[in-house]
């Protein structure tokens, strides 16, 4: 083969492997020994990236990622660990100690930073006055707290929805989406997902966006603002029911069992609730999770649910459980006539305060 012809041929590889990139990071911290070891983790801490150790007082690591996300650096002999978002990226580390650190080279760990020192700490005011507003000890102090977190809260989300904007391309934009679900009491999952659905493809690639769409997914079932799920289980007689069978009405999925106590002291807010408003539009569908069908209408009985009641015996293994990730009981659903959930979870007063917002 003629030598030009064979180089020709081999040109294609030279290319990929010339143009395959890489990291590189080089940093000096003075409180880091001589010859101690340095190595380059991904987030969840079990893969190696790199690992190298401290010569004439700096560390190289060298290594190529498929994409931008969290790594950590292990530091063993200070038994301490530092967050670094990065991908192929020339980085530069240094400092005084792993407390005091300057890094360079990635503009990734630079949204990481603002995250940090500008977001995070906002979160920190909402967590402080919703503490202050639960362990007020008068009215005044409550209503003064509750004032000073809502603006904190208003404060911070609109900090997350100019971030998102701004850094939607960033595996940061999804941290911070992370952070803020996991913080947040109300856990609002279609906020989540709307604000999710704006990340563009570097960011969806992060392992934190990898994990949102899972908990999405886990999440919307059962959320309130979405459309519920229908099911069929057999009644106290044996004849098949489906939640489709009472469109048109407002339905009160509750799901309970003879067992819990907490259900059976929940049980008297949902007759008042039943008999206050069965004429007007509301029912209710009792789910139970008991294993044994006499103790399951002897409760029935013994506490007046005089609704429809469906079980398959299987406690927390009941399909319609399961379903809609019923963890632990009480709980329950509330579904509008055209199937969509209005309300999650409504427990004494809150139970009878709903329904007279919305059928009085």
């Amino acid at each position: 083969m003629h030598k030009i012809f064979s180089i020709l041929l081999m040109l294609p590889m030279l290319i990929n492997a010339q143009s395959k990139k890489s990291f590189l990071i080089t940093g000096s911290i003075k409180s880091i020994p001589e010859n101690a070891q340095v190595i380059l983790l991904g987030f969840n801490g079990t893969d190696t990236l790199a690992t190298t150790s401290v010569q004439q007082g700096v560390f190289i690591l060298k290594g190529s990622v498929e994409n931008t996300d969290a790594r950590i650096i292990l530091f063993p002999s200070l038994q301490r660990r530092m967050v670094l978002f990065m991908g192929n990226d020339t980085v530069n580390i240094v400092g005084t100690s792993e407390n005091d650190i300057s890094i360079t080279g990635s503009l990734t760990n630079l949204d990481y930073e603002e995250f940090l020192y500008d977001i995070k700490p906002i979160n920190d005011y909402v967590s402080f006055y919703r503490n202050q507003m639960m362990s007020a000890t008068s009215q005044g102090l409550h209503d003064s707290a509750v004032i000073e977190l809502n603006t904190a809260y208003n404060i911070y989300q609109n900090a997350i929805d100019r971030f998102i904007e701004r850094k939607k391309n960033s595996p940061v934009a999804a941290l911070l989406l992370a952070y803020s679900y996991d913080t947040d009491p109300n856990r609002d999952v279609l906020l989540l997902e709307k604000r999710y659905n704006q990340l563009g493809d570097v960011a969806l690639q992060s392992q934190f966006a990898k994990n949102l769409a899972n908990v999405i997914k886990e999440d919307k079932v059962g959320a309130v603002g979405t459309q519920s799920i229908d099911f069929s289980q057999t009644d106290t007689a044996g004849k098949t029911v489906s939640l489709s069978q009472f469109k048109g009405k407002y339905v009160l999925i509750d799901f309970w069992a003879s067992w819990c106590r907490p259900c059976r002291m929940e049980n008297p807010n949902v007759v008042a609730a039943y008999n206050k408003y069965k004429a007007k539009n509301f029912t209710v569908l009792g789910v139970s999770l008991d294993a044994e069908k006499p103790n399951w209408l002897q409760a029935i009985h013994a506490d007046n649910l005089t609704w429809t009641h469906v079980s398959d015996l299987k406690q927390f293994q009941n399909t319609v459980a399961e379903l809609y990730h019923v963890k632990e009981i009480p709980q329950n659903i509330l579904v509008d006539p055209n199937g969509k959930i209005v309300a999650r979870n409504l427990r004494g007063d809150a139970l009878m305060q709903k329904l007279d917002e919305i059928l009085q």
